[in-house]
């Protein structure tokens, strides 16, 4: 009997997986794809609130791109850079590298607004027609158009005053001194951290004063009473002036 013919059938194919084998979510793959996304969000949406430098938005997005490239591309292997004398290799070299291109890119395309107000220092010198220095030379010799000071009635005023960044990088400020005859001078720190005994309002670029006031000197506040002069008859003027003689 031929064997052939009671053969089985084969087994019908089953399906077929089309996937292959996944990968679990390690804690390491989370840190990493959260650092991924701080640093493209950071690096995004920071600059849209706030006035950060283009090296901090090159490294939140350097971090965001070495994070993905070291999660799905399996890691940097040989990239190496030198800095100065430190060499630097695998994603730290990767990372600083990405920065360091991104922020030459983001620095060619920033540009900072100027300063509002600028210090500007005039130097010179006044002569006469044959060359020689006029002298004596004092402050009010020199103004400005328009000038730097505008008085009005009633004891008002308005002044343009500069400011200039100190050694902190903070404004400074100059100091105001106001003084008129017969009055102690008073004088007005126009710093904002000052401590004055005015009451100073600031809007925008206005500093406005509230009142200011001056004390009169001790010369000017002692006045001696002095009594109206009244007229002498000239016969009382003679009694007082001639003796009177006895017989």
């Amino acid at each position: 009997m031929d064997d052939s013919n009671n053969a089985a059938p084969p087994a019908a194919p089953g399906p077929s997986t089309l996937s292959g084998p996944t990968r679990a979510w390690s804690a390491d793959d989370m840190v990493v794809v959260a650092f991924a996304l701080l640093g493209f969000g950071g690096g995004v949406l920071l600059p849209l609130k706030f006035n950060i430098p283009p090296i901090t938005t090159s490294f939140l997005l350097a971090t965001g791109i070495a994070a993905l490239a070291y999660r799905f591309l399996g890691g940097m292997q040989g990239a190496s850079m030198a800095v100065g004398t430190l060499k630097l290799g695998g994603a730290l070299a990767a990372l600083v590298g990405i920065a360091m291109f991104i922020n030459s890119t983001l620095v060619s395309q920033v540009r900072l607004p100027p300063p509002p107000y600028q210090v500007w220092v005039v130097s010179g010198q006044v002569t006469d027609d044959a060359g020689k220095p006029i002298e004596p030379f004092g402050p009010n010799d020199i103004g400005l158009s328009p000038p730097l000071l505008v008085p009005y009635p009633l004891g008002k005023f308005q002044l343009n005053v500069y400011s200039w960044p100190d050694v902190d990088g903070k404004m400074a400020f100059p100091v105001l001194s106001v003084n008129h005859d017969g009055f102690d001078p008073h004088a007005v720190d126009l710093n904002p951290s000052a401590t004055n005994d005015v009451k100073i309002t600031r809007t925008g670029q206005t500093i406005q004063i509230q009142q200011i006031v001056l004390h009169r000197t001790a010369a000017a506040q002692y006045q001696p009473a002095q009594q109206p002069l009244k007229p002498v008859s000239y016969e009382a003027e003679t009694k007082a002036v001639t003796p009177e003689v006895k017989p």
